[in-house]
């Protein structure tokens, strides 16, 4: 049994109440699927502690941004990424160790863009383009399916992926499955493949505020939801200086 996290976005609350809750399952191992920065109050602390963690860490499109400089994001996503690229490249004149700076960057600017192994591929956002494309239930319910059925020629049996903060389940035979659809769990069958979204660790979108992450014990892919302290999260966002206070609304809303 392992488990898959995602787009932990600084959140230091609620990956802290993950990671003691996956003491309990004793998972063999734990796969992110990236996105440690953005949005959050505290990006070194989260970079460290999924590096060390994690026997798997990919990159999502919010690790690349800051290593890069690239964005593409909204104004107020695109502070955010300003603001952790200050705190996390070496070459800031801030006080602290930059040589544990320097070894931090040169990590999260390496993340690999995917990983597979026995019919499972882990990727952030798709198969196609596994840093920067989304997979949403519209794209399923509202559209032609084309974009669904491309990704699914990249997909042996299962994809994990994130990216959305939003945990579904997208079956080759064009449905989306909630996590309250399956009873919180999908029973991943032999020749039908699927691509599983584990849902957002520290910035979900669901309209549920704890975090969500999944297990992978065989053919069952297990939902998990942990309630963290949301308000100490908010009250660190407001006192940052640094991040718009928008993003502390969104944590209690879940949008």
């Amino acid at each position: 049994m392992y488990a898959v996290i995602s787009d932990v976005h600084a959140n230091r609350e609620a990956l802290q109440a993950v990671l003691e809750t996956l003491k309990g399952l004793r998972p063999e191992r734990i796969v992110c699927l990236g996105d440690m920065v953005g949005y959050g109050p505290d990006p070194a602390w989260c970079v460290d502690t999924v590096l060390a963690e994690c026997e798997v860490v990919l990159a999502g499109n919010h690790d690349a941004a800051v290593t890069s400089g690239r964005f593409g994001f909204t104004q107020m996503a695109g502070a955010a990424i300003r603001y952790h690229r200050l705190l996390l490249n070496p070459l800031s004149e801030l006080p602290g160790d930059s040589g544990k700076r320097k070894k931090r960057w040169e990590r999260l600017r390496l993340l690999g863009h995917r990983q597979a192994e026995g019919g499972c591929l882990f990727v952030h956002g798709s198969p196609r383009n596994p840093v920067n494309e989304y997979l949403r239930e519209s794209d399923v319910t509202l559209g032609t399916g084309k974009k669904v059925r491309e990704n699914f020629t990249l997909v042996e049996w299962l994809a994990f992926v994130g990216h959305t903060h939003k945990p579904g389940v997208i079956t080759s035979d064009m449905e989306f499955l909630s996590p309250d659809d399956c009873g919180g769990l999908y029973r991943a069958m032999p020749g039908r493949k699927a691509i599983v979204n584990v849902g957002s660790v520290g910035h979900p979108r669901d309209g549920d505020p704890s975090a969500c992450f999944v297990t992978v014990d065989g053919p069952e892919i297990r939902y998990h939801r942990v309630p963290y302290d949301v308000e100490a999260t908010v009250a660190k966002i407001h006192e940052s200086g640094g991040l718009d206070p928008r993003f502390a609304d969104r944590l209690r809303s879940a949008t």
